[in-house]
């Protein structure tokens, strides 16, 4: 299975339109997940076989539904869509990808990764529907998505003057800062054993500049910061509730409440990762390139040593990266879901007053807490 066949739901409800574009990408054909939700019509509810049959064949597949006992599947066209109903009866949709004589390998959309099970243990999940998938004449390879590095990039172009600036002011008062390190080494190396008060009046009189100097240099950086980010947050929050607008109401009748406020909550999420960790990552990878440039030019058998120490500390931050990962991940989807589960509950206030509902309402919204 390739690594692009792998499509994580973002929703409860797009089981369905990522199992189709997990195979659309077996065969080389990248689309977003949100583009085949309105070709199979998703609702609240999810999608039904027959929407995802005429997305897919929008797509250029020749797709066919079909039921059948589990020793079939051996004898299918792979990769293949699956129904299935797994826990608290959940439908679920999942893409089979191998049938071998004792297992099954298939794509799980609600993690996005790949997984083996028995045919047995298959057999007890499976509703014995499935939906078979060819490329016909009129199927197009390409890629249709938009990458995260030009989402990245035509967001922060129109403040990339003042993102520069922001950058400059941040490696200046940080490079002044280290001159504290070299003011201590004047000290203990020349004032102190020579006894030499003007050469201290001299360097002290330059430090104090220097932090005046950095305090003005911070103070700009900050403000600079500050403008940034409205301008960031009045593109993403107002251009998104502006898309918003033009959508038809189609879109509403597929969407919660909950789920399009998330969204907003998201963009701020964004403009906090260029605000703040992309420009400290620049920063951080020059304040290291012009920190080991000092150390050569004082004593280099030092500087090799922390160049040692370098690819030890890059492997630990993989390693941990990929555990935060996965668990800033579950922590954002299970957020967003807590919280499309208090707006539709609150949206819907007057209908749990009136039915008794209350402690139904608590108990699902405490599920939702516990990440």
């Amino acid at each position: 299975m390739r690594k692009s066949s792998r499509v994580k739901q973002q929703d409860i409800t797009d089981c369905g339109a990522a199992c189709i574009a997990s195979v659309a990408a077996h065969y080389q054909l990248k689309l977003p997940v949100s583009r085949i939700r309105q070709y199979a019509g998703t609702d609240k509810r999810g999608t039904n076989v027959l929407g995802m049959i005429e997305a897919a064949e929008k797509l250029g597949f020749q797709a066919k539904g079909a039921k059948g006992p589990i020793e079939s599947l051996a004898k299918i066209p792979l990769p293949a869509i699956a129904h299935v109903i797994v826990k608290n009866g959940l439908h679920h949709f999942v893409v089979i990808y191998k049938v071998s004589a004792k297992k099954i390998t298939f794509m799980d959309p609600g993690d996005g990764l790949e997984h083996k099970k028995t045919i047995n243990a298959f057999s007890k999940e499976w509703t014995g529907v499935i939906i078979l998938l060819l490329p016909d004449e009129e199927f197009i390879k390409g890629n249709q998505k938009t990458s995260s590095i030009d989402r990245f990039w035509q967001l922060i172009r129109p403040h990339s003057g003042v993102m520069i600036l922001a950058l400059m002011g941040a490696v200046l008062y940080t490079i002044l800062g280290l001159s504290s390190s070299i003011y201590m080494q004047k000290i203990i190396d020349f004032v102190i054993p020579e006894s030499n008060m003007q050469l201290l009046n001299l360097l002290s009189m330059g430090m104090i500049v220097i932090l005046v100097f950095q305090i003005f240099i911070g103070t700009f950086k900050t403000i600079i910061g500050l403008q940034t980010g409205q301008h960031i947050d009045a593109k993403l929050i107002l251009g998104y509730y502006k898309h918003l607008l033009q959508l038809p109401q189609r879109f509403f009748d597929t969407m919660r409440v909950g789920e399009i406020i998330s969204r907003v909550n998201d963009a701020v999420k964004i403009r906090a990762f260029i605000n703040d960790v992309a420009l400290n990552m620049f920063v951080n990878i020059l304040i290291v390139l012009f920190s080991i440039g000092l150390m050569f030019m004082y004593y280099w058998k030092l500087a090799l040593i922390m160049l040692a120490i370098i690819p030890a500390y890059l492997i630990i931050y993989s390693i941990s990266n990929l555990v935060n990962k996965k668990w800033q991940r579950r922590l954002m989807e299970n957020s967003a879901d807590l919280e499309t589960q208090l707006v539709e509950s609150l949206t819907a206030a007057g209908t749990i007053k009136r039915f008794g509902l209350e402690e139904y309402a608590k108990l699902s919204s405490t599920d939702k807490c516990n990440f």
